[in-house]
């Protein structure tokens, strides 16, 4: 629905709603076409969470070493968390974003 209002008029689909899309998709293009795009989006959520889940304890098990208030480390390795997270899945989110367009 987002990039549909990208296409030429010729091929724009004009749903008007949610649940017009989810009536339309299966009867128009097939039900396989409900999952068009999945993989992008999986193989990206992949690289998201494994950039997350990698550093977060890693860099509070190092950080607690030299910082003594609690909640400075909570702050201070969530954001190398998310900033490493952030930068493991741009290349997968701009390829995704492509494919599904």
């Amino acid at each position: 629905m987002q990039s549909d209002a990208t296409l030429e008029a010729a091929k724009r689909r004009n749903y008007t709603s949610f649940f017009n899309a989810a009536k339309r998709i299966p009867t128009e293009e097939g039900i396989t076409a409900l999952w068009a795009g999945g993989v992008p989006t999986i193989i990206r959520a992949m690289a998201l969470n494994l950039g997350m889940f990698t550093t977060y304890e890693e860099s509070k098990e190092r950080l607690a070493k030299h910082i003594a208030n609690k909640n400075a480390v909570f702050l201070a390795s969530s954001t190398i968390s998310g900033a490493v997270a952030a930068t493991m899945s741009l290349p997968f989110d701009n390829a995704k974003t492509k494919l599904q367009a």
